[in-house]
């Protein structure tokens, strides 16, 4: 398995997991959520931009969506880090725990970013876990995703949490 980033805010909606963004329209002066999909949405509130299809809610109100904000870390060498993409082959990390910065002699102004290729990073065995918080307006029903090393490589895993099951239960009845 490859290890994707999954540094995004993500809702379950018609049983898809599609992208989540925040925006802030000056003219309304409102905020609105948007969900992002390349398929079309049901719901007459959705438009086509290209070939993307854009669905928009008003922020402040209730949704009954399941939705989270996910970042992604890693110990590598054993040092935490925040991944924050994974691009061309390459893991671009970020030390941002005190004690990781320490270690690479960076000082609190230093922004720097480590790149390490794939397969150099796979090979230190890395433990990676995604954390995810709620998002105000959405349903948080959801497990953090865990990736576990077996035989050689990485396994994806969320312990089968609640989004899991409406997937599951959802395709299972439509067979």
């Amino acid at each position: 398995m490859k290890i994707k980033i999954t540094r995004t805010s993500r809702v379950l909606f018609e049983g898809k997991d599609l992208a989540l963004a925040s925006y802030y329209d000056y003219n309304k002066k409102k905020r609105y959520w948007i969900i992002f999909s390349e398929n079309s949405i049901s719901i007459e509130n959705g438009k086509q931009t290209n070939n993307d299809f854009e669905l928009w809610l008003e922020q402040g109100k209730s949704y009954p969506y399941s939705a989270y904000e996910s970042n992604m870390y890693c110990i590598y060498l054993g040092y935490k880090y925040d991944v924050e993409n994974i691009w061309h082959g390459l893991f671009i990390l970020s030390p941002n725990e005190r004690k990781t910065r320490r270690y690479l002699k960076l000082n609190d102004r230093d922004d720097s970013r480590i790149e390490v290729p794939y397969e150099k990073f796979i090979a230190s065995s890395p433990i990676i876990w995604e954390e995810r918080k709620p998002i105000s307006d959405f349903v948080f029903d959801v497990e953090p995703m865990v990736y576990l090393f077996k035989d050689d490589s990485y396994l994806e895993e969320n312990l089968h949490g609640a989004w899991y099951n409406k997937i599951s239960n959802e395709g299972n009845e439509q067979r």
